[in-house]
Formats: structure tokens, sequence, C-alpha cells
């Protein structure tokens, strides 16, 4: 489904206690340096093909804020915190707090 709207994402091998990610530098690596668990199990539908034991499903957020950017209707909601005016000075939003403002003043 995700490819079909255009936004993948990267599969990232884990190790099987969750101590090390298979990405960069330690992409080429068969098992943990910690535990010394082996970071393949053999696939059980094609004999022996290596699936790791677990995935990180990493989904980038360049290209999913790039299409909410595309509509003139979302930029108008996602802008909407910056542009509106408090109402008779009544907090609605926690946009209109005192810290906000602050945070406003100190860095245009």
């Amino acid at each position: 489904m995700m490819k079909l709207l255009g936004i993948g994402y990267q599969k990232i091998g884990i190790c099987l206690n969750f101590c090390i990610l298979y990405y960069l530098e330690n992409a080429k690596l068969t098992e943990c340096k910690t535990y010394k668990h082996t970071r393949y199990k053999l696939g059980t539908d094609r004999g022996m093909t290596l699936v790791s034991y677990r995935k990180l499903r990493y989904f980038s957020i360049t290209p999913r804020l790039q299409r909410l950017l595309m509509s003139p209707k979302t930029v108008e909601h996602m802008a909407w915190h910056h542009s509106h005016d408090a109402v008779n000075r009544v907090m609605v939003h926690p946009s209109d707090g005192e810290s906000k403002k602050y945070y406003n003043m100190v860095h245009p």
C-alpha cells in the first residue's frame, strides 16, 4: 500500500535481543557483537534463503512531508497554529500559551 502512494520504507535488520541495528557500519555483520547471536535464520519458503530474525521498518519523514505540502488545503491546516490569533486572550490551543509567545519573541 505504501508503494502505491509513492512513499516506501527501508527494512533494517535488528539483533534478536534488540541490542544492534545492522545498518551503516554494521550492515555487513552476520552476528551480534554483544550476544554473538546469528543475524539470520533459514527461511522455509525457498530452502536456504536467509531471513532476519527481526526487522525495523524505517519510514523517512521527508517524502511524507513533501506529500502533505503538495495540497494548499493541508498547508493551511499545518500552518494554522502560527497564523491564528487568540480570541479574547483565551487559551484555546497550546500555541496561545505564554511559553510559545516568549519563544517566538526570542527566536523570530
